[in-house]
């Protein structure tokens, strides 16, 4: 598995960097209009479509969906895991594919608006389809394309069927009964599972059933007030261990480059296993170049892909250059990364000296809820679109009920396997994503040129 990972973490990287270079780091010579773009959550270019039926959804919807979906608990518990596995360099490569990222995320969402279709009133596409019809007119690439597109589709069924159900209802169940230990120690929390099974059941439910539509609009209001609300506490925990930050920044350097400092032993880990740790984790919680969030982009009533693609670029940022680093710089100030447990343990061992241990282990369960909710409903729109473009319509109804079903399961399951399988599947899904990337990365090219043509009145390069 860590030659797999290390594998998967330098394509990624590499993949991220030819992206970049082809659009001239547009990622980051427009980050200001990006932010624009999400703050003044412009309506779209035309009215929401009647023929929808009330279905559409809008540009910020769509963003809502696919960062809820990627903000989950690899933001907490993901987090200070990968210092725990990796030591503190792990987050500098965190931060590496977050800035990479960027710029995948922002030429997956592009291209899928470019080829993506409408369907009984309702926008439809992602990578299967690019991979499909972008790759299928490009010489050789045609023998391939649709069989590339089909695998593509598996295992993103898998992963938002199976997988991300599993891993965020399996780490609800794990902080439930942290709080319950912390709130009363003489008492056992074993019985807490079957209750954070059935509760994660019936709110995953509700909501997959309702489709895209209604998980767009509980993801608007509840990914903004979640991450708010999270940074708020970390922001309260990093004012108190303020004098410790720049040892925080120190031992993320030191550690990124397999640099050993004075204090010995404990950030002694190598280059190689910091990049693949920091890298895996980073990939796993941004989602950048897996194919995921172009699915619920596609979705948007818009009309320019661009702009949606600028959606995209604040979605990494928010999600690994923010929300994940408060997380690990809380963990490093707080010298919580020597706590003894998992990723939820360690991060109660930071929040506790601020809070309380009680008062914590009660925000932190709350925290990881909210988080896994938006995950599983984000990516449940992932596996309905992959299970409809393999099977039709008809596969909607029983990918509700696995989706369900797995959203209780996940609280029964060891929690190093469900990471390890959540992990493999995100790689899976990258693979032949990136190659359609790389290889329509002229189509993104060819967009970019005629959106600065458009902005200046003349080209940008």
């Amino acid at each position: 598995m860590n030659a797999f990972s290390s594998f998967f973490a330098v394509l990624t990287l590499l993949s991220g960097a030819v992206l970049t270079g082809r659009t001239r780091g547009f990622q980051f010579t427009h980050f200001g209009r990006s932010l624009a773009a999400v703050f003044r959550r412009k309506r779209p270019q035309k009215p929401l479509s009647k023929a929808s039926g009330g279905r559409a959804v809008t540009p910020f919807q769509a963003m809502a969906s696919a960062l809820g979906g990627s903000v989950g608990t690899a933001n907490i518990a993901g987090t200070a895991g990968a210092i725990a596995l990796g030591g503190p360099g792990a987050v500098f490569w965190m931060w590496a594919a977050g800035l990479l990222g960027m710029g995948v995320k922002f030429a997956e969402i592009v291209l899928a608006l470019l080829y993506r279709e409408k369907r009984n009133g309702e926008y439809f596409g992602g990578p299967m389809l690019y991979i499909e019809k972008g790759l299928g007119g490009r010489g050789a690439f045609r023998f391939f394309a649709l069989p590339l597109a089909r695998c593509f589709a598996v295992f993103g069924l898998l992963a938002g069927s199976i997988s991300t159900p599993l891993v965020q209802s399996n780490t609800v169940a794990e902080s439930a009964a942290l709080m319950f230990s912390a709130l009363f120690p003489a008492s056992g929390a074993a019985f807490l599972r079957p209750f954070a099974a059935l509760f994660m059941a019936l709110l995953v439910g509700a909501a997959v059933l309702g489709g895209v539509r209604r998980i767009g609009r509980i993801s608007e209001y509840t990914v903004p007030f979640m991450a708010l609300l999270y940074a708020a506490a970390c922001c309260a925990v990093l004012f108190v261990f303020r004098r410790n930050l720049g040892m925080a920044f120190a031992s993320i350097l030191r550690g990124a480059f397999g640099l050993r400092p004075a204090a010995g032993g404990l950030f002694g880990y190598g280059m190689l296993r910091a990049m693949r740790v920091g890298m895996a984790r980073g990939v796993y919680s941004n989602e950048a170049g897996v194919g995921s969030a172009p699915i619920a982009h596609a979705c948007a009533e818009t009309t320019d892909p661009v702009i949606q693609g600028m959606y995209g670029v604040f979605e990494v940022f928010a999600d690994t250059l923010v929300m994940c680093s408060l997380t690990a710089l809380c963990v490093l100030a707080s010298g919580a990364f020597t706590a003894k447990g998992g990723g939820t343990a360690i991060a109660l061992a930071a929040f506790a000296p601020v809070f309380g241990r009680k008062a914590s282990a009660v925000f932190l369960a709350l925290s990881l809820l909210l988080f896994a909710y938006t995950s599983v409903i984000g990516w449940s729109v992932y596996g309905l679109r992959c299970g409809e473009w393999l099977f039709g319509k008809k596969a909607r109804l029983p990918c509700c009920a696995v989706i369900t079903l797995c959203s209780a399961l996940g609280a029964f399951i060891p929690a190093a396997r469900v990471w390890q399988f959540g992990e493999t599947l995100n790689y899976l899904m990258a693979a032949p994503n990136l190659l359609a990337l790389l290889a329509l990365s002229g189509d993104v090219r060819r967009e970019v040129r005629a959106f600065c043509r458009t902005e200046t009145k003349k080209p940008c390069f």
